[in-house]
């Protein structure tokens, strides 16, 4: 069986985007100068955060193997992506500040169950479920405006998902 590592995140664990290298902010930079140029200002929010969040990943060392896949018929995995072996299945949840709490507080119990059953699914499309292929689910949250700028981003690695291993299709 696969194995799930679910231990809470301590704060040292959380990455965060002011954190980044000068080199990273630079390139970060960079990314936000160009969808100014190509008019991606105007951009809805949601996808603007996802595409954010897969730079951040490329640039911590991920692997994007897809995103927002729908391998069942009421759910949704935003990123899929691979670090060190590890197959990661991202929730990006993107807000224009935090006047009303932080963005993780939105992944309720409901979507983590959505969440484990796209996971589950992909696996099994993957022909990885049943093998002792190694995954975690992580949520990154992306604070900003795509005309403020450079947002502030969080990974937040191994979410609670309350189950320690998928069941058997």
């Amino acid at each position: 069986m696969g194995s799930c590592d679910s231990a809470t995140p301590s704060t040292k664990e959380v990455y965060k985007m002011k954190t980044t290298s000068p080199w990273q902010h630079f390139i970060m930079r960079f990314w936000h100068w160009w969808d100014k140029r190509k008019g991606r200002v105007d951009e809805k929010l949601g996808p603007w955060g996802e595409r954010w969040a897969t730079r951040f990943l490329r640039l911590h060392g991920c692997r994007i193997l897809a995103m927002n896949v729908h391998p069942i018929r009421h759910g949704e995995v935003d990123i899929i992506a691979r670090k060190r072996g590890m197959t990661l299945f991202i929730e990006v949840k993107t807000r224009r500040n935090e006047i009303i709490g932080r963005p993780i507080d939105a992944i309720t119990t409901q979507k983590r169950e959505h969440l484990r059953r796209c996971a589950t699914a992909w696996l099994a499309q993957q022909r990885l479920l049943g093998t002792s292929h190694l995954y975690r689910f992580d949520a990154i949250e992306v604070i900003g405006t795509p005309k403020k700028g450079i947002p502030t981003i969080r990974w937040i690695p191994s979410i609670n998902m309350e189950m320690t291993r998928f069941p058997d299709i």
